[in-house]
């Protein structure tokens, strides 16, 4: 598994069909700027994207919580898009069995705790303000494991070889997808006549990467687009590696991922060695590499992702209790909660919510009115069709998206004075829309 990662991770990049497609109007137009913009914002860039480049969310992926209407009578509805297999296919399992189950009607939020979560379920369980009996759970709920929080390698390279938004994949593609593979899997041994040698023996990644964006094939210079422009002597794979939890960060299928790799190290002559704690860089040109055992993928808790509370380990809870971040990313919670999904519409009436008074942001007796009570909560295939909500992500294979986190990285519409050079995961907010009737 010495490059399975390498290759795993960029072949989440694949491109859909492109086509052309008028660019949006500059956003510097709309609030009267004069300076014209040699470089399209990153919502021009996703306006200007091609339908093709966009998926379609299954309506048995969406749940529809209908919230009590707020102090001025308005009707307030969230729409959360459940996670794809193989990611927390237990807890999803169990998420439409409560929703179709109606179980979830008639709980409510309990917390909400500043810059952190907003949480809800059912008011008489695990409270100590309760003042009824817990509602008995419904027959059929599955027990996961805390191995489950993960997957590995290779249970993400089967999910992915199923086609995405129910679409067949076509000859193109599949042959791009080859291509890439095909290039990436054995590089390391392949370095030498790709990249040639640089002085203190060694070849380096820079070489690596402008060798196989020259020869390889569309897919792999859709996937260098965003990659480039953000390598760092420390970080020559771009954003990617410039993460504080996580080896290697990515976007698959629109949800976004960290990654770990477990393995042995080995020096130029072969012979086993300790990690050399060096960037990546450098370990390269000193010749080190890796053969792991094992590679695992997690999402990530960004902003208005959905997890399951539980208790204490070894408990896993059962999605009875939910929650979604209302603040700065809180990624120490990665591989220790279940994520199932993520809020892709009326998140502010979730995170606008009164904060709770008690500790970690409960809502204490006094603070009963605070409560917010929850309706219904339908999957969105169970509804009538004529009231189903209809979603679609731009697809993160695109290069409609590859640009538009490239522009994220570097931003150059006429309002910023320094590109940053890179971005945080969950500042690439993967964009998603209503798709039109």
């Amino acid at each position: 598994m010495r490059t399975a990662f390498l290759a795993a991770a960029a072949a989440l990049a694949l491109p859909l069909p492109l086509a052309a497609q008028e660019a949006a109007p500059s956003s510097s137009a709309a609030v009267g700027q004069t300076k014209t913009p040699t470089h399209p914002a990153p919502s021009e860039i996703v306006a200007a994207a091609p339908k093709a480049d966009w998926v379609t969310i299954p309506a048995d992926d969406l749940l529809v919580m209908t919230l009590a209407p707020d102090a001025e009578g308005k009707p307030r509805q969230v729409v959360i898009q459940l996670m794809p297999a193989p990611f927390s296919q237990g807890w999803v399992h169990n998420i439409r069995l409560f929703a179709r189950a109606k179980w979830y009607d008639g709980i409510s939020v309990n917390r909400v705790q500043d810059n952190y979560v907003t949480q809800w379920g059912d008011p008489n369980y695990d409270n100590p303000e309760a003042t009824g009996k817990p509602k008995p759970l419904p027959a059929g709920l599955k027990v996961m494991g805390e191995e489950e929080y993960t997957v590995d390698v290779d249970m993400l390279s089967e999910a992915d070889s199923t086609p995405e938004g129910g679409e067949e994949m076509g000859e193109e593609q599949d042959e791009g997808a080859g291509q890439l593979l095909t290039i990436l899997n054995g590089a390391d041994e392949r370095l030498a006549a790709i990249g040639g040698e640089p002085e203190g023996g060694g070849v380096s990644l820079e070489n690596l990467l402008e060798a196989l964006t020259a020869q390889s094939s569309e897919a792999d210079r859709i996937a260098m687009i965003s990659i480039t422009a953000t390598r760092t002597p420390t970080a020559p794979e771009g954003w990617h590696q410039r993460d504080s939890y996580a080896e290697w960060t990515e976007f698959w299928r629109g949800w976004p991922l960290g990654n770990r790799e477990i393995g042995q190290w080995f020096d130029a002559e072969g012979n086993k060695v300790a990690d050399p704690l060096l960037p990546r860089a450098e370990w390269i040109e000193k010749g080190f590499y890796k053969e792991n055992t094992q590679s695992d993928f997690w999402p990530l808790h960004c902003y208005g992702m959905v997890g399951v509370g539980r208790n204490y380990s070894p408990d896993t809870g059962s999605g009875a209790e939910l929650y979604t971040v209302i603040g700065h990313a809180p990624r120490h919670l990665d591989r220790n909660i279940a994520l199932v999904g993520r809020v892709i519409e009326g998140m502010q009436h979730l995170s606008s919510l009164p904060r709770g008074s008690g500790a970690l942001g409960f809502y204490t007796a006094e603070d009963a009115g605070k409560r917010t009570a929850i309706l219904t909560v339908r999957v969105a295939s169970d509804l009538p069709p004529a009231e189903q909500p209809r979603f679609e992500y731009l697809s993160t294979r695109s290069e409609a998206f590859a640009r538009y986190t490239e522009a994220i990285a570097n931003r150059r519409d006429p309002f910023f004075i320094v590109p940053a050079g890179g971005a945080d995961i969950c500042n690439i907010k993967v964009p998603v829309r209503r798709a039109a009737e």
